[in-house]
């Protein structure tokens, strides 16, 4: 289940209504950690100083930054602090707008506004006049000691809150190189044409049709390669022995199987000269331990006129 990452109200106007912060999205990437290969242990990362490789105290460690002119500025995580927003339990909706006016790149992270208990009609009539009125609330919101300017919309039957990036950083298509080049014309039946491809590939949006193909693939090997290892360090498993009878069955089963699809497809039977004369195949552990591959047996007469290859006495 799972827990709300803040608990507080949502203020606009005179109404006050208790809420619960719950994410909306949760990263399903697969993380990888660095790892000895000799023993499996965990890779730690050290505070290395640049200019003597010394190993740093925590205790030594300060936060820099450099100005624009290139000046280099260090503070400590006191100063820091003390310039944090100050911490509320209001989430303060100061205007109610278009959504179509918030330019959806403005959008970062996703939060589920759950009701407390007792506040469940009060959030229900929220979410009817938001979707009813069109518009959205755009409001601030502090988590984690940060301040954020923040939209609240409906969505299914609750409410959902998303965080905006400031607009000093989103990049301006006016920024990039690209933007420089000349407009290129677009014909009419070149239009024309790619508005018809358009509506012949036009469906509904379900995001389930569209999995993470590249997690799963990822998620599958680790799964093979996890069993691998299992069986690495169970050791082998013996091969079964297999007698010269098993070997002969199970090669007349196939000759017998061979013949049978060809008379359904009335072609002539497949010969089965030599069927019955096998040798047992050598195992390929068999073959090392003698150090060599396995040279072709010839055949030659056996006392007793006995075929040397397990068949029937010679007459």
């Amino acid at each position: 289940m799972s827990r709300p990452v803040w608990v507080g109200s949502l203020s606009f106007g005179p109404v006050t209504l208790p809420v619960r912060v719950h994410g909306a999205v949760v990263s399903r990437q697969v993380q990888f950690h660095l790892r000895h290969d000799a023993d499996g242990a965990r890779i730690q990362n050290k505070r290395v100083c640049s200019a003597d490789g010394e190993e740093v105290p925590l205790e030594h460690v300060v936060r820099g930054y450099t100005l624009a002119d290139g000046r280099q500025v260090t503070v400590t995580s006191g100063e820091l602090e003390a310039l944090d927003p100050m911490a509320s339990r209001v989430i303060a909706l100061e205007e109610f707008v278009d959504p179509a006016r918030v330019d959806s790149l403005l959008v970062d992270t996703s939060f589920h506004l759950m009701p407390a208990k007792g506040a469940e009609h009060a959030h229900a009539l929220l979410a009817a006049a938001l979707r009813e009125s069109g518009r959205v609330g755009v409001g601030r919101w502090v988590l984690y000691q940060k301040g954020h300017l923040c939209l609240v919309r409906p969505h299914a039957r609750g409410l959902v809150l998303s965080t905006l990036h400031a607009v000093d950083e989103v990049v301006s298509r006016e920024q990039l190189s690209e933007q420089g080049m000349a407009e290129a014309a677009v014909e009419p039946g070149e239009l024309e044409a790619t508005l018809r491809l358009i509506e012949a590939r036009s469906a509904d949006f379900e995001p389930g049709r569209y999995p993470d193909v590249h997690r799963e693939r990822v998620l599958a090997f680790l799964e093979r390669r996890a069993r691998a290892q299992a069986r690495t360090r169970r050791g082998p498993r013996p091969a079964p022995e297999v007698t010269p009878r098993e070997a002969e069955t199970g090669a007349l089963l196939g000759v017998l199987e061979r013949g049978v699809a060809a008379l359904r497809a009335g072609q002539p039977l497949p010969s089965v000269e030599g069927a019955l004369r096998l040798r047992p195949r050598v195992a390929a552990r068999e073959v090392r331990e003698r150090g060599g591959d396995t040279p072709t047996p010839e055949r030659e007469s056996t006392p007793d006129g006995v075929d040397d290859e397990g068949g029937e006495p010679a007459p």
